[in-house]
């Protein structure tokens, strides 16, 4: 490794980058053509995405559009990724006191969409991206699992195939939390579609973006019916998709309103054709930067290609979570986007995940038809992760960057590293 002897910017040294950088993936593209299909909504009257004084139905366009750059039938659009997670669930028929699976690493949207469904989360350890670790799995099945929720973390897909293997044996459904991994594939096969059904999210960090929004997708027409008739009060009224009317029919039930907008479905559908190439770029700018730390003595996962092609930045780790919370602290003074991955901690560490709170007593925790089976988290519950967490350091790149911003990334890496004693 070559000795880098600029004095840190938190010691008072000039900064590795020198502009600020954008580190937004779909976000970071917004431009003419999603203004132009905004006004076109708007010039139209109708933002409501079933009728209106002139529908132009850009949402049951975008769902048409994406379910065949995905390679499936069925594709819902909705108000965000946790109401995607929330129909996906509803469509497995997960219900109050049934268990799922969920990686300790995660966002907490996947945590909430369990628990608002009445389901129990149970957490699994990660493998070294971060990712549901498919040999934790099966220690942890009961008689009430019904689903495991794999999260495809930061465009890293999960190792699908001995996970799809456990839960196939077992008879458990696999909802695929795809809301970071837009576009990533897994051995060729696009993330979302491996398992039973996959849930997108449109937020502003992800790939395609549409401030929020979200989607469910799945090979199954009843899996799909479900969804759709819960994220529209339940059926209540007919449903209409390309302008035909009672698409799901049947009986109506009880359920809420999670519909995608039609200004939503409008910038969708402009993002979506900006996806793979938006995908390829990040890919070059990581193996960019990689190539030019890659000898310093940090740990980094396996390259594994089938399930890193379009991670969307650098993750590595460092001995000890003094050392990771230094190295952050001064890549941040050096303008590196950068962080401990969820703050270096796991999902149940958060306090309302610890003690159980929800704002009224339902279930799973506080209600009747789950009493035979108390479920307590606590910290330590899964070792693996914590110290996997607690040493990350996780560096976003984004498809804007260019060669200086790449360049100076890089330095700023090993800037720092030359102060930390690794």
């Amino acid at each position: 490794m070559s000795v880098i002897t600029d004095t840190l910017a938190i010691h008072g040294g000039e900064p590795a980058v020198t502009r600020p950088l954008n580190h937004y993936k779909g976000a970071a593209q917004i431009g003419e053509a999603e203004k132009a299909a905004i006004l076109e909504v708007l010039t139209a009257q109708s933002l409501f995405r079933y009728y209106g004084p002139n529908l132009l139905e850009k949402t049951a366009a975008f769902e048409t559009d994406i379910a065949a750059h995905l390679g499936l039938p069925f594709a819902a659009a909705c108000s965000s990724g946790t109401a995607a997670l929330r129909m996906g669930l509803i469509a497995l028929g997960v219900g109050a006191g049934d268990e799922v699976i969920v990686p300790a690493t995660t966002f907490i949207a996947s945590v909430n969409a369990v628990v608002a469904q009445g389901g129990i989360p149970i957490f699994a350890e990660v493998d070294e991206y971060l990712c549901l670790d498919p040999a934790a799995i099966e220690p942890l099945l009961t008689e009430r699992t019904r689903a495991i929720m794999p999260v495809h973390l930061n465009g890293v897909a999960v190792d699908m195939e001995p996970l799809m293997a456990v839960a196939r044996k077992h008879g458990v459904a696999v909802l695929e939390d795809t809301a970071q991994a837009c576009g990533s594939a897994y051995h060729g096969t696009k993330l979302g579609t491996i398992g039973d059904v996959g849930a997108f999210s449109f937020q502003l960090e992800k790939n395609i973006t549409s401030g929020d929004g979200g989607l469910v997708v799945t090979h199954d027409e009843e899996l799909y019916k479900r969804a759709v008739k819960y994220s529209d009060q339940g059926g209540q009224f007919p449903i209409q998709s390309g302008g035909v009317r009672g698409l799901v029919g049947g009986e109506a039930y009880l359920g809420e309103n999670l519909r995608m907008t039609e200004i939503a479905g409008a910038i969708l559908g402009v993002q979506l054709g900006r996806l793979d190439a938006m995908l390829d770029r990040v890919s070059i700018a990581r193996q960019s930067v990689l190539s030019a730390v890659q000898d310093l003595p940090v740990q980094f996962p396996s390259p594994t290609p089938h399930r890193d092609q379009h991670a969307l930045g650098i993750l590595f780790y460092l001995q000890t979570s003094e050392q990771a919370a230094a190295f952050v602290r001064a890549l941040r003074g050096e303008g590196v986007p950068t962080a401990q991955v969820y703050g270096g901690k796991p999902v149940y560490a958060n306090p309302q995940v610890l003690e159980q709170r929800t704002m009224t007593r339902t279930c799973p925790f506080r209600c009747s038809c789950t009493d035979h089976r108390k479920v307590s988290y606590h910290v330590g519950m899964c070792p693996r992760t914590e110290d996997l967490l607690a040493r990350s350091v996780g560096v976003a790149l984004g498809p804007m960057m260019d060669d200086q911003d790449l360049t100076e990334i890089a330095h700023g890496i090993r800037k720092v590293a030359a102060y930390i004693a690794l």
